[in-house]
């Protein structure tokens, strides 16, 4: 029998068959190729004992002019600088926000702070800095001072909360003062929805829209509660704009104002829905800022975070 001979080409072939793959490799299992050739994977060890907090995104690894081997570690909350065995926290601040005050609660880790027009978001992380504390919280001002925190929650334009290690010993509804650099935003770490085809959400609704439910039924007429007047009464009302319209089941319907847990001045069926009767306990939904077919969504209003890290190195001559 002639010998013949032929070259099995590098890489896995899992588009065809076993016989269609030809002269290709069909399968492996903590295989690599190198030279055009398979060998086994190598083992790994970890570089640092730290923890890189986030999810990364973009590593990339350059050298300096003096020779000095650096890899730059790009996540969604961090840069970080991997050199010699540490990892340095390069991440961009944003302005200082200045005279703020703390709160505590006994027995409680939460901490609210208090500062006008914050623009934080909860996950946000912040570095406190300049920290005088109001007396009977049982912390130190170095629990917090040159410390990092991620904003918990922002129950207000003008609070957030973070956790501390700890709980304070005691209540102190506000005082001292401190300073706040937030960490730049970098993105989420996980994508929630993206704008391709325009700036909305696919079907127009708004993610964590305030909603709520009817007290009391709605029938299939153009009034309110219970088949008569131009109210509809809500359970709470607490979180919907003053005048806007709201969603029950697939009726969009508007309204001019807000009295108690009644919205008034309704209009049935609007923006093209169909009116339909809804029972007592029906979830109400805050429609304003939903987008209708054929409607321009506002795109003015839309914030894109930028969720990936471009790294590059620049060299002086």
């Amino acid at each position: 029998m002639a010998l013949i001979d032929f070259k099995v080409l590098p890489g896995i072939d899992k588009q065809n068959t076993d016989s269609g793959a030809e002269f290709r490799w069909v399968d492996c299992d903590n295989v690599r190729f190198r030279y055009n050739l398979p060998e086994k994977v190598g083992g790994w060890s970890s570089l640092v004992t730290d923890t890189i907090v986030g999810v990364a995104r973009r590593e990339f690894a350059f050298v300096d002019l003096d020779g000095n081997r650096y890899v730059a570690i790009g996540t969604d909350k961090f840069l970080l600088i991997y050199f010699e065995g540490q990892l340095y926290d390069v991440t961009p601040l944003k302005a200082t926000l200045t005279s703020a005050t703390i709160a505590t609660t006994s027995g409680s880790a939460v901490c609210t702070v208090t500062k006008t027009s914050h623009g934080l978001s909860p996950g946000n992380i912040i570095l406190l800095d300049s920290v005088t504390l109001p007396g009977g919280t049982g912390y130190s001002a170095s629990d917090f001072e040159d410390k990092l925190f991620q904003v918990t929650s922002t129950p207000t334009s003008d609070t957030f909360t973070i956790t501390q290690s700890s709980n304070a010993s005691g209540t102190v509804s506000t005082g001292g003062s401190l300073s706040i650099k937030p960490y730049e935003t970098i993105g989420p770490a996980a994508q929630s929805y993206g704008y391709g085809w325009g700036v909305s959400e696919w079907d127009g609704t708004v993610t964590g829209a305030v909603t709520n439910t009817l007290n009391g039924a709605l029938l299939d007429d153009a009034a309110g509660t219970g088949g008569s007047g131009t109210a509809i009464t809500l359970t709470s009302t607490t979180g919907f704009p003053t005048t806007g319209r709201v969603q029950v089941g697939t009726e969009l319907i508007s309204y001019s104002g807000i009295s108690s847990n009644d919205l008034t001045g309704i209009t049935r069926a609007v923006d093209g829905s169909t009116r339909a009767a809804h029972s007592d306990g029906a979830t109400v939904t805050n429609a304003a800022d939903f987008v209708d077919w054929g409607e321009a969504a506002p795109a003015s209003e839309v914030s894109l975070e930028p969720g990936l890290w471009s790294l590059s190195t620049l060299v002086k001559y």
